[in-house]
């Protein structure tokens, strides 16, 4: 009789326990399952369109060169003599080449090839040929001689010489005057005032150059 009550109290026991279990799984079931956290998601890199490349330009094609054409925006006149570069090569090459070409030339023959090459602005060809001429005894050659050299005549584009040289002026207006040339003797007296002032002022060489002068 005293075991029906212990039985009786472990049945509550197992009951109270079994609710219990029973009460824990249903609040277990009834939380709702917790949701992922959304994951930003990565910007895909922002790839910036290349620049536009600019066509390149076609290069200009070289301008032809000319030693005859004219400066831009400026016209010749007919009448006007081109000056054109002197020719490439050693000095006076041309010269001597066509004296190896030429049949004895006379003294005529060679100035008025070197009036030719003057023109063309070939000086140093023009000057060995007006000097082999005035030796030979061209009176034309010897005075052109005497320009190139003469202040008042100095002439850069038309001159072998740098610079007016007063020692080659008075020989070759002499060589001119002995020659017999017209306005010769004239160009002397006009070149003579011209040392004397230059001696005056204190240039050597004019000062030399007078005193070979007036010794004579």
């Amino acid at each position: 009789m005293n075991d029906q009550p212990q039985k009786e109290g472990r049945g509550r026991l197992w009951l109270a326990i079994g609710l219990v279990v029973a009460a824990t799984l249903a609040a277990v079931l009834m939380v709702p399952d917790e949701e992922p956290a959304e994951v930003e998601a990565i910007p895909a890199p922002v790839v910036s369109p290349p620049p536009a490349t600019a066509p390149a330009e076609p290069e200009a094609p070289p301008a032809a060169e000319s030693a005859m054409a004219p400066e831009a925006g400026k016209s010749e006149s007919p009448a006007t003599e081109t000056v054109v570069s002197s020719s490439t090569g050693p000095e006076g090459s041309a010269a001597r080449a066509w004296l190896a070409a030429a049949e004895n030339p006379s003294p005529a023959e060679l100035a008025a090839k070197a009036l030719q090459f003057q023109r063309m602005g070939q000086v140093a060809d023009a000057w060995l040929l007006y000097f082999k001429a005035a030796r030979e005894g061209d009176a034309g050659a010897a005075m052109a001689l005497a320009e190139q050299a003469d202040p008042v005549f100095f002439d850069p584009a038309r001159s072998a010489l740098e610079k007016p040289d007063l020692v080659q002026a008075h020989k070759w207006y002499s060589r001119a005057a002995e020659l017999g040339a017209a306005g010769a003797a004239a160009r002397l007296e006009q070149l003579l005032k011209q040392v004397e002032k230059r001696a005056v002022a204190g240039d050597e060489r004019a000062a030399l150059l007078l005193e070979e002068w007036r010794s004579k």
